[in-house]
């Protein structure tokens, strides 16, 4: 589900400008065992408050086709035969009595509305499973009949986009994976991450979330994939305080294909401070941890004047493992232990990226071939010399001679240099790398797209 809110406009030169972002969906944190279906044929019915005109939907929106398109993109990476019939049904099953029917609907019923809340989400996924088994019976969606803009403005729904809405195919394959059992991620290029962009922002559609990334595929290959065909990797990561080990807990792990430098996966350590990252492509790559300073990135205020830390954070960014090869049918085992000084608090801190004149929460669309001037934004990226700015692939180059400081009074830094695109750079999702004068190092993970993804 995404919550969806606007960023401020409180640069001079940089307008911030609107992202959906949903609000947290974690069943396997719950449960016992992984959530997910047993079956592989699902039937899926399509409400006709979706099929009918609707006021919601942009005239001349291809509805059908982005149902169905999300619907195959996620049958083909989960090997899952979604069955799509036409049902009047305009109401999904209330939270304590299922119906046994997996709805998509957008109809303004009241059972409808009440999944909201107070959020003024693009739409929202519930899902019943056994707490014991993990076994899913039923999952329903809502597509919000009523989204507002912070201005008070109706935002519809379109599937050519139209600027200043939201692609519906793009809402409907994340609140799919959601239907599968997937909690968010922590990659900005994952169809599964927590926002999504209104169309029309840095001057382009937003679209490539229709496709999934590795890190998608990974994840949903983890649950319904065969393990013969993939691998994992599984560890501890832990903090040492003055020789006491601790768990380092909501620490981010993902890893990057070490010739091209794609995310590949990803995966948050638990309470214990362990994780258990599958579904991954056999092959050399580097593993790396960031410290999640919220539970997940609905709970992020998008305000720049909000932006700064509270001082809470557990650990700083750090390369946990380097050359690491990962078999298919094998678990490689992985334990790291944070010490001075990775594991006191940190102070380079980018949140926002973009282009055109905006920041925002969203990847960066990069095409081959194209320079790109991006902007960051963030507690101490003004520390960061132009040689401290790096994308973690051999196919996109920062140009340090561009890096430019801009000051917009009380607000955080915001500084802006250029990235080049080669013309053969393999499609996915790519890391930014800072590393400031003194030393400290902070990703924005999967913040670049080239795209197609797949």
């Amino acid at each position: 589900m995404r919550r969806f809110k606007f960023l401020l406009a409180l640069l001079t030169m940089l307008a911030c400008t609107g992202v959906g972002l949903p609000a947290s969906f974690e069943p396997a944190r719950s449960a016992k065992r992984q959530v997910r279906w047993t079956k592989k044929a699902m039937p899926i019915a399509v409400s006709s408050s979706l099929t009918l005109p609707n006021a919601s939907i942009a005239a001349g929106s291809d509805v059908a086709a982005a149902i169905h398109s999300a619907l195959e993109t996620w049958s083909i990476a989960a090997n899952i035969n979604f069955i799509e019939v036409p049902s009047n049904l305009q109401s999904i099953s209330p939270a304590n009595r299922p119906d046994g029917i997996n709805l998509i609907t957008i109809a303004a019923t009241s059972e409808n509305l009440a999944i909201f809340g107070n959020e003024n989400s693009p739409a929202r996924t519930r899902v019943f499973y056994d707490a014991d088994t993990g076994e899913i019976s039923e999952a329903d969606i809502v597509i919000n009949p009523y989204l507002y803009s912070v201005a008070g403005a109706p935002i519809e729904f379109s599937t050519d986009g139209t600027p200043g809405t939201y692609d519906l195919q793009s809402t409907l394959t994340h609140e799919i994976g959601h239907l599968l059992g997937l909690n968010h991620s922590s990659v900005l290029g994952a169809t599964m991450n927590a926002t999504q962009a209104l169309n029309g922002m840095f001057g382009l559609p937003a679209v490539s979330e229709r496709t999934l990334s590795e890190s998608d595929i990974a994840a949903v290959k983890s649950i319904y994939g065969s393990r013969s065909e993939t691998g994992s990797v599984a560890g501890h990561i832990l903090s040492n305080q003055q020789g006491t080990l601790l768990p380092a807990a909501r620490a981010h792990v993902w890893l990057e294909d070490a010739v091209s430098g794609r995310v590949m996966a990803s995966g948050v350590t638990n309470s214990s401070g362990a994780f258990d990252i599958a579904g991954i492509v056999p092959g050399l790559y580097r593993l790396m941890t960031e410290y999640l300073d919220s539970s997940t990135a609905a709970e992020q205020t998008l305000s720049i004047d909000q932006e700064r830390r509270s001082g809470t954070q557990s650990f700083r960014t750090v390369e946990i493992a380097g050359g690491l090869r990962v078999a298919a049918n094998k678990s490689a085992s992985v334990n790291y232990v944070l010490v001075p000084p990775q594991n006191s608090a940190a102070t380079l801190n980018p949140r926002f990226a973009g282009l055109n004149n905006e920041l925002s929460t969203v990847p960066i669309p990069a095409s081959r071939g194209a320079t790109l001037t991006v902007y960051l934004s963030g507690d101490a990226v003004d520390q960061v010399p132009g040689t401290g700015l790096l994308v973690t692939s051999p196919y996109l180059t920062v140009n340090p001679a561009s890096l430019r400081s801009h000051q917009f009074g009380g607000t955080a830094p915001v500084i802006s240099f250029d990235v080049t695109v080669a013309l053969d750079a393999p499609p996915g999702d790519y890391s930014l790398r800072l590393q400031s004068n003194s030393g400290e190092i902070a990703y924005l993970v999967g913040a670049l797209v080239v795209g197609p993804k797949q």
